[in-house]
């Protein structure tokens, strides 16, 4: 699911741009995001701005100033976020309280810089601003001389102050002559929509467990607690194992079912499972699914017949070829959520090693280039029957697993 952040940046008095606040976004539209709750668009825009899209790709080496409105900070959503990238604004519909006060102090002493939107400065709101390091004042329809004193008070206690909702040229130099020290407005630029993808829900899960028993540190408690973080996960998991089980008494936990089926068998599942959790809703989800699993088992199978050793990684790298098809994610993306080797990292991105040569005999096959098929078989010691078999065998394999997911 395509995913929107808009942003709009930050200027200080010399033009450089210091930050961008995030705004959320249901769409292309810059200004379209009022179809939600405040706690609603603080909460997606946290989890696009850290997960679908990256703070790196929407601020660089920026800082973001994202919108905590007073759910959010009572929970202490802000803990999500790092300190050194972030400011976070409290929204001007914070009532100031005791619950609130005590939240914005926790904030503030875990090394958070605080800034106050749309600031209205009224003696029960001092509990906020003796925690503050900026203050935003909305300037649209004011003439910023008028706003002098009040900055000039602001920044004789350490504060920042910044301009906001600017929109004219006479406004910009107005708010220069008050002694704002930072600008945001339409004046410079409206919000910029970024666009990123939302994996499904599961596939951290999975590239999670697919790691763990990747490492050399590997832990069955710590595997356990991943697979019981995600019940669809956890009850796949337990078909698995029933299978593999076949009649040998039943599998009735999950710490049993990881030692049923085995840490090498186990990782093999869950890359599948991976594959798998794209959308598969329509006839040609469901056909690119089956190509990923018989190129993964092909090139294992043709692995096995010219170096065994490397079998596993084969497959590994064969199903992960097709997974930015699968989910709609870009594949350095996907090598980053899970490591992998350096062999499997190069036959994916730069199709060298002796991994890539399986996958890349794998992709003339399934396009029928039958001449450049048998000279890349040739080229690895193999025969075109040998091919051929290696395509029914692996063409049964997928059924068989199929039918079983």
């Amino acid at each position: 699911m395509d995913v929107y952040v808009a942003r709009q940046p930050i200027f200080n008095s010399v033009g450089a741009v210091v930050g961008y606040e995030l705004l959320y976004r249901e769409g292309h539209v810059p200004d379209a995001g009022d179809n939600c709750d405040s706690a609603t668009m603080s909460a997606r825009t946290i989890v696009s701005s850290l997960v679908d899209i990256g703070l790196s790709e929407l601020v660089g080496s920026s800082r973001a100033w994202i919108n905590i409105p007073e759910a959010a900070l009572l929970e202490d959503a802000w803990s999500l976020l790092d300190r050194t990238s972030c400011v976070i604004e409290v929204l001007e519909t914070v009532p100031v309280n005791e619950e609130t006060t005590a939240a914005v102090a926790r904030m503030v002493n875990a090394g958070y810089e605080m800034a106050l939107d749309d600031f209205i400065d009224r003696p029960e709101h001092e509990a906020f601003l003796s925690k503050a390091r900026v203050v935003k004042l909305d300037v649209l329809d004011k003439d910023p001389l008028t706003l002098e004193s009040q900055v000039r008070a602001y920044r004789k206690r350490g504060l920042t102050v910044l301009a906001e909702r600017i929109e004219t040229q006479q406004q910009y130099q107005a708010c220069l002559r008050a002694g704002f020290e930072l600008f945001q407005g339409y004046y410079f630029a409206r919000p910029e929509v970024m666009q990123g993808v939302r994996v499904a829900p599961q596939v951290p899960v999975l590239a999670d467990a697919i790691n763990r028993l990747g490492s050399e540190d590997f832990n069955v408690r710590e595997l356990e607690q991943t697979f019981q973080g995600d019940p669809s996960l956890t009850y796949k998991l337990l078909r698995i194992a029933n299978s593999a089980a076949h009649g040998n008494g039943s599998v009735d936990s999950v710490r049993k079912a990881i030692a049923m089926v085995g840490r090498t068998s186990l990782r093999r599942w869950l890359v599948v499972l991976l594959a798998a959790s794209g959308p598969q809703k329509r006839g040609e989800d469901a056909e690119r699914f089956r190509v990923a699993l018989e190129r993964a088992r092909f090139a294992e199978l043709i692995m096995e017949r010219i170096d065994r050793r490397r079998s596993p990684s084969a497959f590994l790298a064969g199903l992960l070829s097709m997974l930015d098809v699968l989910l709609g994610v870009p594949l350095e993306e996907i090598i980053a959520m899970i490591n992998v080797s350096d062999e499997v990292r190069l036959a994916l991105l730069d199709r060298i090693g002796p991994l890539a040569a399986p996958i890349l005999l794998s992709e003339s096959c399934e396009l029928g280039l039958w001449e450049s098929a048998n000279g890349q078989a040739k080229e690895l010691g193999l025969l075109p029957e040998d091919v051929q078999q290696t395509m029914i065998e692996s063409a049964r394999w997928t059924r068989s697993i199929r039918a079983s997911i």
